[in-house]
């Protein structure tokens, strides 16, 4: 006992210094050329091997009559050096992250809108740049915002910044919303008039509202309603890219996106009309604040950015 906790005072009190000098001492067995290599003089060359003698309890330097030689022990130790200090150096290499070669998963967290407008065209860019890179998917649910805080997932696509924690939020672009109906739906004379449709104009018609996750629950979004008080809607779905199965078969409407109007409106029997509802969201990236030097983490946000030009 009394043996441990002195070497554990002695290699305590050990600097980088002494493995390079061992390291030195192990290639050319010689401890006045060790000093010459490490520009240091021949007293503080002996008194830095005594110390290492001290904690091996071996010489690893003996006068034979071919001259000095290392020791059966000190033979052992080239390796382990070696490893010892590629492994130290390594602790304080600033970090580096090469997408062409790195097997990095990023996880993320986001509702269909984002899988859609985002990460699928993300994925596009990724695979010719980072060929060999994962993006694991979750819904966005409630929990996401306590996943991200505990690093279990990387990233949130979230259009709102009513989150609480250390999070850096980046700012994507400002959408707007459109309606999805039916081909051939009553609505279309009125569209074809105006050029667009107002709040008023669908309210007599069933409302297909998408609910979207807070930090505490589900909230549905009231962008339709003339008066966006907290009755429950007609039909609520946490998938927007579920609403045109929805509204193709019958006179309900469904308020989307615009950036995800085109790509649904793209479905059978499915139109999206212009939707004047004076509402706007901004949509953000967040990461959580020990990310903000690591360096995958910085190129996953500089590689979203050009999708959305």
């Amino acid at each position: 006992m009394i043996v441990m906790q002195k070497m554990n005072i002695q290699l305590a009190s050990m600097d980088f210094r002494v493995l390079r000098f061992l390291r030195i001492l192990l290639q050319t067995s010689s401890v006045t050329r060790t000093a010459e290599l490490l520009e240091i003089s021949q007293p503080a060359a002996s008194r830095i091997l005594a110390r290492i003698r001290d904690l091996t309890g071996d010489p690893l330097l003996i006068r034979t009559q071919a001259g000095y030689q290392l020791t059966d022990h000190a033979l052992t130790l080239q390796e382990p050096v070696l490893d010892a200090i590629n492994s130290i150096e390594a602790v304080f290499q600033p970090p580096y992250f090469d997408p062409e070669l790195s097997h990095r998963c990023f996880r993320i967290a986001g509702t269909d809108y984002a899988t859609a407008c985002i990460i699928g065209p993300l994925m596009d860019r990724l695979t010719k740049i980072a060929p060999h890179i994962q993006v694991d998917v979750t819904p966005l649910v409630p929990d996401s915002f306590s996943m991200i805080l505990e690093g279990e997932i990387d990233f949130v696509f979230y259009a709102g910044l009513d989150v609480k924690g250390d999070l850096i939020a980046k700012k994507l672009f400002v959408d707007s919303y459109v309606l999805l109906m039916r081909e051939g739906h009553p609505l279309l004379e009125l569209v074809g008039q105006k050029g667009f449709l107002d709040p008023p104009d669908i309210a007599p018609y069933r409302q297909i509202e998408f609910s979207y996750p807070t930090v505490d629950r589900l909230r549905a979004d009231t962008v339709m309603r003339i008066q966006r008080d907290d009755a429950a809607a007609v039909f609520s779905v946490p998938f927007f890219t579920a609403m045109p199965f929805h509204v193709a078969n019958s006179d309900a409407v469904a308020a989307v996106p615009s950036r995800l109007g085109t790509q649904l409106s793209t479905f059978s029997n499915v139109v999206s009309v212009p939707f004047r509802s004076g509402a706007e969201f901004p949509y953000y990236l967040l990461w959580h604040e020990r990310g903000q030097f690591n360096p995958a983490i910085n190129w996953f946000v500089d590689e979203v950015t050009p999708i959305l030009a």
